[in-house]
């Protein structure tokens, strides 16, 4: 009896935790530099990116509470900003 007590606080502790910490997630690679892409990310607050090099370009990962008023929508819009090109050679 004392084990399955324990597993029930366990598992409301757990899913208490999952609760608190529910976010809306987004992930693309984009085709630039992680310190191009960190100059243009410096710029938005609130949310939490994860970048990393992959392949020939940048795997960026946009994290936003759901509570933040944000939508995935939102979220996919901002890697769309990211993916554009900032500088046109030639123009």
């Amino acid at each position: 009896m004392n084990g399955l007590s324990q597993a029930r606080g366990v598992a409301g502790t757990a899913a208490r935790w999952w609760k608190r910490l529910a976010m809306i997630e987004v992930s693309r690679t984009l085709m630039k530099s992680e310190p191009e892409l960190a100059e243009l990310v410096e710029t938005v607050e609130g949310l939490e990116v994860t970048m990393a090099e992959k392949g020939f370009g940048t795997r960026v990962e946009i994290r936003a509470s759901e509570d933040s008023g944000l939508a995935e929508a939102d979220l996919e819009a901002l890697l769309d900003r990211l993916a554009e090109p900032q500088r046109r050679p030639f123009s």
